[in-house]
């Protein structure tokens, strides 16, 4: 991934105490309504990002396979459940297949909405013990149709066999169920705690002890969220794509992004949004794409990937605000952008969030406050610029609220007070995100 350039100015997160104070009074009655224009603009700077990283990796991904194939998988792994020379000779010779052929065979059958369920559960007994990293999106993607509990399981056990915590969601929803219809399932469920990493500040319970598995299973996965990534006590693990079956497969989901229809493009953003945190780099730069449409998903997806890209960030040394400066640039980008920024939970985001509050228009400044009130310190000087901007008026009501928040957080330590009043014309919804957001500030990384 290329490295961002040096840049100046508040582009790169410079100290908060060079914003002029004119930030505050006319300054802001000034900004209107409309973008302040840029004084010399520059090219766009986007490039070809996506297409070569698709030609460069299209002889490592899971390949395309016959329907004949495919069906000879199946008729394998039923052979292979009986017991006796035909199970063991048909288990041999599925083992012997070529692994991304075998992976990708055992995708399309946990794909094929006509698959018995019970092929579908021994399709993913087989990505467990014998699957690819390439199969980790496919496998992601199958957690939001898959409508087998038991199904669900064993994709959260084949994903966690790669070192994804992607179903470890599925797996806590099925051992809360109280659904006696899924008792099998909630009993692989227990089962599945064995998996969950162990180390120092990892301790589980020794096996049969329930409540202190499901806790600690609770724990790996708060730590999953906030990091996307599994790891032991040390807290080491490589973030980067280094196989290139998964690389590639990463580009290709991040193909549909550019799709017309909407199913694909959610379908990609919800992939992208569970994957471990290698996959923060890729979107970074597809953030730069000629396609608008792939600049903007992915610009999306990492503002709800949110804090674990800034983690990832001061794990890599990542510069967030520079490498976001020239989409900040560009009117048709700077809101997706300011989301991204805000959403990694970085305090030098603040810098960029304040111009845009005092520069932007109505949705760059509604973007700038919601990126303060997710990433930025309340100290002395960005509390004085919150209070002149509001005090200007002119905002959007979910800007408006944001900045309510933003005077209402409480010192480090202390409990957050009640949500401020609403403002007229607030949505039930936009209120809620903004009060989850404020409830989520004390997980910023550092």
């Amino acid at each position: 991934m290329p490295k961002p350039r040096n840049c100046t100015g508040f582009r790169c997160g410079l100290e908060m105490r060079s914003i002029p104070l004119a930030l505050t009074g006319i300054a802001f009655l000034a900004a209107g309504c409309g973008d302040a224009p840029d004084p010399a603009p520059a090219a766009p700077p986007w490039r070809a990002v996506l297409d070569p990283a698709l030609e460069a990796g299209a002889a490592a991904g899971l390949p395309e396979l016959a329907e004949a194939r495919i069906l000879e998988c199946a008729e394998l792994m039923e052979a292979a459940a009986v017991p006796g020379r035909l199970g063991t000779a048909a288990h041999r010779n599925l083992e012997e297949w070529p692994v991304l052929e075998r992976a990708a065979a055992l995708l399309a059958i946990l794909e094929d909405r006509d698959s018995a369920p019970v092929l579908r559960r021994d399709a993913c007994s087989w990505l467990e013990n014998f699957g690819a990293p390439a199969a980790v999106p496919r496998l992601v993607l199958r957690l939001k149709y898959e409508k087998d509990w038991v199904a669900n399981v064993g994709l959260a056990r084949a994903l966690l066999a790669q070192g994804s915590g992607a179903g470890l969601e599925a797996l806590a929803n099925i051992l809360r169920a109280e659904d006696s219809t899924v008792e099998d399932a909630r009993f692989l469920a227990g089962q599945a705690l064995a998996l969950l990493p162990e180390g120092t500040g990892w301790t589980r319970a020794s096996a049969g002890d329930f409540p202190a598995d499901f806790a600690h299973l609770l724990r790996v996965q708060g730590i999953w969220s906030a990091e996307r990534r599994l790891h032991g006590g040390d807290g080491v693990e490589q973030d980067v794509l280094a196989d290139p079956g998964l690389r590639t497969e990463v580009w290709r989901m991040a193909a549909r992004l550019r799709s017309q229809a909407l199913r694909p493009v959610d379908d990609a953003r919800f992939v992208l949004a569970r994957m471990r945190a290698g996959v923060i780099g890729p979107l970074t730069e597809l953030a730069y794409d000629r396609d608008v449409y792939v600049r903007e998903a992915a610009l999306q997806t990492l503002a709800w990937i949110g804090y674990a890209c800034g983690r990832w960030a001061r794990r890599t040394a990542f510069d967030w605000v520079g490498w976001f400066a020239r989409a900040l640039d560009v009117p048709v980008s700077r809101m997706r952008a300011l989301e991204a920024l805000g959403g990694s939970g970085l305090p030098e985001v603040a810098a960029p969030a304040l111009h845009w509050l005092a520069a932007g228009g109505p949705d760059a400044a509604t973007a700038a406050a919601d990126a303060l009130l997710r990433s930025a310190t309340p100290d002395a000087f960005v509390l004085d610029a919150v209070a002149a901007r509001l005090a200007a008026g002119g905002l959007a009501p979910e800007a408006a609220y944001s900045l309510l928040w933003m005077q209402r957080l409480p010192a480090a330590g202390e409990p957050l007070p009640a949500p401020p009043a609403a403002p007229p014309g607030l949505a039930t919804d936009e209120r809620a995100r903004r009060d989850r957001w404020a409830s989520e500030r004390a997980l910023r990384p550092q």
